[in-house]
């Protein structure tokens, strides 16, 4: 029922071709990845009109437009963290696994989808022995980034003043910390901000006009 009703979203949103690729790859996704993340989630009642207004409501990152981005990704930036901002079910987490990544962090600011990646967490640490996942219930402006997080994944999370914010923490974190950092960006409607930041684009892509992505990364 959950693929249903997410077709039909999809399909009004976007378009019935769009709508059919999506769903094929989110059929194909739960099941290479062994997690179960389909569907909407609406954001938490008791926040605040002034805060609402930041935050998007949850919706999965597409299998396609993931693992297209994880793709880019070298050895070495598998031996650092993976830090998934607005992890919401988890489904990011579980891609990085499948990956190799043996360290990742997700953090989001509803405490019911990070309840629901915690019990997703723990299906992909017994499915991926050696990997430890942390989930972390806050809101990513007042997050500091660990050091050894070397990459980070965003699908759209927030608006641009919260981004801004964001970028402070990550521009903080690598002050006080110099590293490589690598963003894994789907649907990138604030690259400029990263790219004003420092950050440059190294790779690119788009599917069917809806479906776009990419890498920016700082050396």
């Amino acid at each position: 029922m959950r693929y249903v009703l997410y077709f039909f979203y999809l399909a009004w949103y976007w378009g019935l071709d769009v709508a059919i690729f999506i769903i094929e790859h989110e059929i194909r996704g739960e099941r290479r990845f062994g997690v179960r993340t389909i569907g909407l989630h609406h954001l938490p009642e008791h926040l605040p009109e002034q805060e609402r207004k930041h935050f998007s409501f949850y919706e999965p990152v597409n299998y396609y437009s993931a693992t297209t981005l994880f793709d880019q990704l070298t050895p070495e930036d598998k031996q650092t963290t993976l830090l998934d901002v607005g992890c919401g079910r988890g489904r990011v987490l579980a891609i990085g696994a499948g990956y190799g990544f043996k360290d990742m962090i997700g953090i989001d600011f509803s405490e019911a989808l990070c309840e629901e990646a915690a019990d997703n967490a723990e299906k992909v640490e017994d499915r991926h022995p050696g990997t430890h996942i942390t989930i972390e219930w806050i809101d990513a402006r007042y997050y500091d980034i660990p050091p050894r997080v070397g990459v980070i994944f965003l699908f759209n999370p927030f608006d641009g003043t919260v981004m801004e914010t964001f970028i402070a923490k990550v521009l903080q974190s690598l002050e006080q910390h110099p590293r490589p950092m690598k963003i894994l960006y789907a649907n990138p409607q604030f690259k400029y901000l990263w790219q004003d930041a420092g950050f440059t684009e190294t790779a690119t892509f788009v599917k069917k006009d809806m479906l776009r992505g990419c890498v920016l990364e700082r050396p």
